[in-house]
């Protein structure tokens, strides 16, 4: 198998976009390689640490992320990351790992994904108030933001389009990245291509990380691997995404279409009666 010999590949997204498929898939079909999709989950404190290009060294006060880090630099089998709370370790990656490491934007559409969030209470301020929404989802007030103006805003919006915030803070970011790490390799590609099983992109990703094609890729296309399928009870209009131009706005610049959008069908997938077993985090109790 051809795979860069300690290559480090970190992919960036806000989740709920196939993260943890990717991760299945790539585990079963190469031995020969390190993945994982969120080893530390949200100790990496994106609401404290993002982007700390100015200083890249402050996340190592994290005891977690010090050892995490020294774990992949003693390693000497290429290393893949999936899980979405790594974007704010990117700047000390790209310190540290130089040359070593390739960065993998994914997207996905503003409005689903803001709706699986908002199912999940995947927000800041969510008053699902574990270590997910406490330490990792943006909110207006955290370091460096870019939409820091939604501050005096906030207490009005919806869960839903605080969800579509954070969607569009992570996102800036991924547009942000190739002109703040250089020379080291980015590559773009869509979770809805992915997860259709498009091969053509599929390929364009596995090259990327030097790994070879498997057929086997067409047998997990559709396969459910987060079992964790919630509804959200909140009223929402998928529409709303269009009262917020820079969400807008960087929609179009990932390739999205804003217009048009089925609000039916929306509504069927992500809206609705929670399952009575499902806590508010996902899980089964």
């Amino acid at each position: 198998m051809s795979v860069h010999g300690s290559a480090v590949i970190a992919f960036v997204s806000s989740g709920r976009c196939g993260t943890r498929w990717l991760a299945h898939g790539l585990r079963t079909l190469y031995r020969g390689v390190d993945v994982e999709h969120e080893p530390i989950g949200p100790l990496y404190r994106p609401r404290r640490y993002f982007r700390s290009f100015d200083d890249p060294e402050a996340i190592l006060e994290v005891p977690e992320v010090a050892r995490h880090l020294e774990r992949i630099a003693r390693s000497s089998r290429p290393y893949i990351e999936t899980g979405w709370p790594l974007f704010a370790a990117l700047p000390l990656f790209a310190a540290r790992f130089g040359d070593r490491l390739q960065v993998v934007h994914l997207t996905r559409h503003p409005v689903p994904s803001a709706l699986s969030h908002l199912a999940r209470r995947t927000y800041a301020g969510s008053p699902r108030s574990d270590a997910y929404t406490r330490w990792a989802t943006l909110g207006p007030e955290d370091p460096r933001v870019y939409q820091a103006s939604y501050a005096s805003c906030w207490d009005r919006l919806t869960p839903y389009e605080k969800c579509l915030y954070w969607w569009t803070e992570v996102h800036l970011f991924g547009l942000e990245l190739p002109g703040r790490i250089g020379r080291i390799p980015l590559l773009r590609v869509s979770a809805e291509d992915l997860l259709a099983g498009n091969r053509e992109v599929l390929t364009t990703l596995l090259e990327f990380m030097a790994l070879p094609w498997r057929d086997r890729w067409l047998e997990l296309v559709g396969q459910r691997v987060d079992r964790w399928h919630q509804l959200s009870g909140d009223v929402v209009d998928p529409l709303e995404v269009h009262r917020h131009p820079t969400t807008v706005d960087v929609a179009q610049r990932l390739g999205y279409e804003l217009a048009g959008l089925n609000v039916g069908a929306l509504e069927a997938r992500y809206l609705g009666q929670q399952h009575p077993a499902l806590d508010e985090a996902g899980h089964y109790v």
